[in-house]
């Protein structure tokens, strides 16, 4: 981060400012060393990674130990609020944030919670730089998007023009299913919606600037899950939270079906077009200079630093409603993107004004348990199982659904066409030739379908092992089965692919389609 020396740790986090006469929100803070220059502070669009304890400009390892805890939340209707300054857990009592806000609540086991209110907010909502600046504005919310309800158990929300969410944001079935909580969920936006209810409140002036005491109201939490790490004093049994690693199991009152609706959304779809590359070369790290706004030439490239576990305790679906379509070549889409990618980035809101590339922070770690909802998309697969099973004499044992992991920089874990993730599916079939188990991968966004693979279960000493290797070597080799390390894990003659069957009918498989599809299965395996 521009501005910041190398290895700067945050031992504090303050007030939040901005000049009476702007609109842009800073964060004070407590680092050592202090900046090059100016004040230590930072742009509240930087919040998604600030965290007590962390290090910023990192070039040498530290050991960190900090005291660790999960724990479930009864309701936070009963938490009470406490300056930091009465927590004896805090190590130093430094003047930029003993008056900062905390949620105090007494644990199962005697131990007493010293939450910041800041960094639950970070935990919940704070998941990129949009989401942290619009919080502080009043009706926000409101004047970004408006929700309809139609049928039972669907909501259609509109992003109006008026929206300054990165659209590109929209393509992530996570930040989808997080934005849709904030906007339906009545508890959820109510609590988003206090942060610029009491910043208009209880925030003052002090000659050109106005400052701010972080504060809002938690949504219930009735039955969530929370791991945080921190300092625990032995004496007091205190434990003040530096960072929520994972908020799960929240609470939702949501539709079933929730669709993203704006004309700027477009639908990828698979073309004849000529092989484009792989996007602009990225550098190892970037240099973000929050003092300047962000371009509006390019897509914002996505930064990460520190993740965050959020699930819902059900899963709902989303998508998003296109009018329009691009195809794709054989190599993917980068329109928009910088051919050569820049070191220094920012941030900031994208305006005219912008010379530096944007970027948006990614620190979203999203978990709800919603594999389920994408069977439909082995619908032509299982029917040719269940086949296999009623006329082929095989016993089907499927395993549950998985999604495809997050890889570092790749994408291919996420369909193009919808922005909801890939999936695999594992079943073991008994065969009287012998035991299998066959691995089939969403290729629904491609007009090339993968093969199923097919290996000998003898050659398999742990299949969950073998299974989540394979979905990573999967991945990096831009979805192409990685037959030398199949080799290597199972011997040559112990796995090969069965191509998928072919269709005359726009990629639609005719009950006759599958039944050849089973047969040709059979022939290979029975």
């Amino acid at each position: 981060m521009k501005g910041f020396k190398d290895d700067t740790w945050i031992n504090g986090i303050g007030d939040l400012f901005r000049r009476t006469d702007g609109t842009r929100w800073g964060v004070n803070l407590s680092i050592y060393p202090s900046r090059e220059s100016g004040r230590d502070a930072t742009s509240l669009s930087n919040a998604p990674v600030l965290v007590r304890k962390k290090i910023i400009n990192q070039t040498s390892e530290y050991s960190l130990t900090r005291y660790e805890k999960s724990f479930s939340v009864t309701s936070t209707n009963d938490w009470l609020v406490e300056s930091l300054g009465n927590c004896p857990a805090l190590e130093r009592r430094l003047p930029i944030e003993r008056q900062q806000y905390c949620f105090v609540f007494p644990l199962p086991d005697g131990t007493k919670l010293y939450l910041p209110q800041f960094e639950l907010a970070r935990a919940l909502f704070f998941h990129n730089g949009y989401l942290a600046r619009t919080s502080l504005l009043h009706d926000a919310l409101s004047n970004e998007f408006s929700v309809e309800f139609g049928e039972t158990g669907r909501a259609i929300i509109n992003v109006l023009d008026t929206c300054n969410c990165p659209v590109d944001l929209f393509n992530d079935y996570g930040y989808r299913r997080v934005l849709a909580w904030i906007l339906i969920d009545a508890d959820a936006r109510a609590s988003f919606e206090s942060i610029g209810n009491l910043q208009m409140l209880d925030g003052y002036s002090v000659g050109q600037y106005r400052r701010w005491t972080f504060q809002f109201a938690p949504p219930p939490l009735e039955g969530a899950r929370l791991h945080v790490k921190g300092h625990f004093d032995p004496e007091s049994r205190a434990l003040l939270v530096y960072e929520i690693n994972g908020i799960r199991e929240i609470p939702s009152n949501l539709p079933d079906n929730i669709e993203f609706f704006s004309p700027k959304f477009y639908s990828q779809v698979a073309g004849k077009g000529h092989k484009v590359g792989d996007g602009a070369d990225r550098p190892s790290g970037h240099n973000v200079d929050d003092s300047v706004e962000a371009s509006q030439e390019n897509r914002p490239v996505l930064i990460g630093d520190i993740s965050t576990e959020f699930s819902l305790a059900r899963a709902v679906e989303t998508s998003k409603i296109s009018q329009k379509r691009r195809p794709i070549g054989l190599g993917g889409d980068h329109e928009g993107e910088l051919s050569e990618a820049s070191r220094d980035v920012s941030t900031e809101e994208q305006g005219p004004n912008g010379d530096l590339p944007s970027a948006e922070w990614d620190n979203l770690d999203e978990q709800t348990d919603d594999a389920h909802l994408y069977l439909n998309k082995f619908t032509s697969y299982f029917e040719m199982l269940k086949l296999l099973q009623n006329n082929h004499g095989c016993q089907i044992i499927q395993y549950p659904l998985r999604k495809l992991p997050s890889i570092g920089r790749c994408k291919k874990h996420i369909l193009k066409s919808d922005g909801n993730p890939r999936c695999f599916s594992v079943t073991r079939v008994n065969t009287s030739n012998g035991t299998y188990v066959l691995l089939e991968v969403d290729t629904s966004d491609s007009k090339e379908a993968l093969s199923t693979r097919v290996i000998n279960a003898r050659a398999i000493s742990n299949l969950e092992e073998s299974i989540s290797e394979i979905e990573k070597r999967l991945l990096k080799a831009s979805l192409s089965w990685p037959t030398e390390f199949l080799d290597s894990l199972f011997g040559t003659k112990n796995h090969f692919g069965i191509p998928h069957q072919k269709s005359g009918n726009d990629g639609v498989l005719t009950v006759e389609d599958v039944q050849k599809w089973a047969l040709r299965f059979s022939i290979k395996i029975v």
